[in-house]
């Protein structure tokens, strides 16, 4: 096992000459993702920007309307993507080209969320892509609910303007039409928005989110490939599984957000029951399941 210690931080490398990616100790996080000498595909932190750089999503994705829920009566407040992102997790395995992170309940974390459960994150090369397992158990002798998704955001080559989407189902680009769901605050409005994308590419603008993130449940595409103004591919983006998708950005920001999701944020009617609450996953004691994404470079 190798740990190094940078800018006040504990992280673990994989990888080698030709790929290799760093990951934070704390949440988990990527942080750093490239091939050979090349640049870093992912962005620089700027906390006066964004404080993250590729939060993993754990046990809830999105926001919880007021940032409280219920299970069996009880009330338990929770914040914004829950609080795997900030928890320190421990390293299980280590290779060159694989290391296994995890994070297990504790008296802190049944304080917000009631459940016993071993949450671990795998990441793993196979060949020029970097695979992200979220892979979860239930340790506890209850059903468990919960979410999980990825976050990362990816370095652009100047404004936003110019960039653009492309996508692609069983590896042939694919056009389609779908209902963008919109948010109102961190929550679901209930309103969507007809996104067209007959040719498979979406040109990319700080207009597209004035408002929020462009979120699809149900995704038509299973990888997206970023691209800059001149056409080259910044990351491929393959994800076959997922029960949501969201793009993100801040207008201004050099930045974008891909981000795989296994649950989604409350609407704004939600009562606040975490037992019906919509897009939650759930696991009988013993039951582990796994999903997973990868990260393409080029």
């Amino acid at each position: 096992m190798i740990i190094f210690v940078g800018m006040n931080e504990e992280t673990v490398w994989i990888g080698n000459r030709e790929a290799a990616a760093e990951i934070a100790l704390l949440g988990a996080e990527l942080k750093v993702l490239k091939m050979g000498s090349s640049n870093n595909v992912l962005w620089q932190k700027d906390d006066a920007i964004w404080n993250r750089v590729a939060p993993n999503l754990f046990p809830i994705v999105g926001r919880l309307k007021g940032d409280v829920y219920t299970v069996a009566g009880a009330s338990y407040a929770m914040r914004q993507h829950g609080f795997a992102r900030d928890r320190v997790f421990e390293v299980v395995s280590q290779t060159e080209s694989e290391v296994v992170l995890k994070l297990s309940w504790d008296a802190i974390s049944m304080l917000s969320y009631p459940y016993q459960f071993d949450f671990q994150v795998r990441y793993r090369w196979e060949g020029n892509v970097l695979w992200v397992d979220y892979i979860t158990e239930n340790a506890g002798a209850e059903d468990m609910l919960y979410s999980v998704g990825g976050h990362p955001g990816f370095a652009l080559n100047g404004a936003l303007e110019g960039h653009s989407l492309v996508f692609s189902q069983s590896g042939e680009r694919v056009g389609f039409s779908a209902e963008r769901r919109l948010i109102d605050g961190g929550y679901y409005s209930g309103k969507t928005h007809k996104v067209d994308v007959p040719n498979g590419v979406l040109a990319l603008c700080d207009a597209l989110f004035e408002s929020d993130a462009i979120v699809f449940n149900e995704p038509v595409f299973d990888s997206v490939s970023l691209l800059d103004a001149k056409g080259q591919v910044l990351v491929d983006f393959y994800c076959w599984e997922w029960d949501a998708v969201g793009f993100w950005t801040k207008p201004g920001a050099p930045f974008f957000c891909i981000e795989p999701w296994w649950g989604w944020a409350d609407a704004v009617d939600s009562d606040g029951n975490f037992e019906t609450k919509p897009g939650l996953h759930r696991l009988k004691p013993g039951e582990v399941e796994t999903v997973s994404y990868g990260l393409g470079l080029r």
